[in-house]
C-alpha cells in the first residue's frame, strides 16, 4: 500500500495572505521520512510550482493550473502513453492551451469592465492584486493552460459568460482569489490520472481550501479542508474527513498529523 498526499497550495499549504509556508516544513519532513510522496496540485503555473518545490525540497510529481497538466519525474516514472517531454518530466496534458482560451475570450469579446485578466496585467498590477513579489508575479502571469479572472460584472452576466464558454469546450473553476477559465479538466481527474501511473496500490490524502479543490477531495481516501476564508464555498460541495482549526501553514501541519493518525488506524 502506497499513500500519497495531494495538496493545494494557496490557502492550504501557503498562508492565504502572506504565502508563508514555514510552519508546514516540519510536516513535509515528516512525510518524507515515511516515504510518502507530496503531490502539489495547484492553480499555479509550471514555473511557480517548480520554484516552490525546490524551496521545500519536494521532488515528486505535480499538477498545475487546476488539473490541466500532470508532470511526472522521468527518474521515477516510465513514459505514460500519450505523454510529452519537458525538461526532467513527462507531461500529461489534460486541458487546453492558453492560446485556445485567449482565442475564445477574444471571440466572446470579453469587456475589460467585465473582468480583469491576469495574463494581461503588468507585473506591478499582478503584485498589487495578489501580494506576490515581482519574480512570483512574472511566473504567475505566464499561463499555459488557464486564464485567471477577477470577475466584476455580476452573477447574471457570469452565468451567461459560463454558458458561452461551455459552447466552446471551456469551463470555469472558482479559486481563493480568481475565477479560472480552463478546459474540460479539474484537480480530481488529474489526481486519478496521476494515480494510474503508479504500479503500487495507491490511497490518497487530499488537502484543499477552496471550491476548485472539491473534485480532488471527492476522489480522496482521506479528505481535508484547511481553514481559510474560502471554506464557505467548498463546504457546500464536500463533507471532509478532517477540518483544521488553524489556517495555513499551521493548518497544513495540523492536517498532516491528523491524517497520519487516521492512516495508522486504517492500517491497524
Amino acid at each position: 500500500m502506497q499513500w500519497l498526499v495531494v495538496t493545494d497550495l494557496d490557502g492550504t499549504m501557503l498562508n492565504h495572505d502572506s504565502y508563508d509556508v514555514e510552519a508546514a516544513k516540519f510536516a513535509v519532513q515528516l512525510l518524507q521520512d515515511k516515504n510518502i510522496p507530496i503531490i502539489l496540485n495547484t492553480s499555479k503555473t509550471y514555473a511557480e510550482t517548480i520554484t516552490i518545490r525546490k524551496a521545500l525540497g519536494i521532488n515528486d510529481a505535480f499538477i498545475v493550473e487546476n488539473g490541466s497538466c500532470v508532470y511526472l519525474p522521468k527518474s521515477s516514472f516510465e513514459k505514460p502513453p500519450g505523454a510529452t517531454e519537458r525538461e526532467d518530466y513527462w507531461s500529461i496534458i489534460l486541458g487546453v492551451s492558453h492560446q485556445n482560451i485567449d482565442e475564445v475570450l477574444q471571440l466572446l469579446n470579453l469587456a475589460e469592465d467585465d473582468a480583469i485578466r491576469l495574463s494581461q496585467c503588468s507585473v506591478q498590477q499582478t503584485s498589487d492584486l495578489t501580494g506576490l513579489s515581482e519574480q512570483q508575479a512574472e511566473q504567475a502571469i505566464a499561463r499555459e493552460f488557464s486564464e485567471p479572472l477577477i470577475w466584476q460584472a455580476g452573477e447574471v452576466s457570469l452565468a451567461d459568460f459560463q454558458k458561452q464558454l461551455r459552447q466552446h469546450g471551456l469551463t470555469t473553476l472558482q479559486g481563493g482569489r480568481f475565477l479560472h477559465v480552463i478546459g474540460d479538466c479539474d484537480k480530481g481527474n488529474a489526481t486519478k490520472r496521476l494515480v494510474s501511473c503508479y504500479r503500487d496500490k495507491i490511497k490518497t490524502i487530499a488537502l484543499g481550501d477552496s471550491v476548485n479543490d472539491a473534485a480532488m477531495l471527492s476522489v480522496a481516501d482521506i479528505s481535508v479542508i484547511v481553514n481559510s476564508p474560502s471554506n464557505h464555498q467548498l463546504q457546500k460541495h464536500v463533507s471532509p474527513d478532517i477540518q483544521t482549526q488553524e489556517p495555513a501553514p499551521k493548518g497544513w501541519r495540523e492536517a498532516i498529523e491528523k491524517s497520519l493518525e487516521q492512516i495508522q488506524l486504517i492500517e491497524e
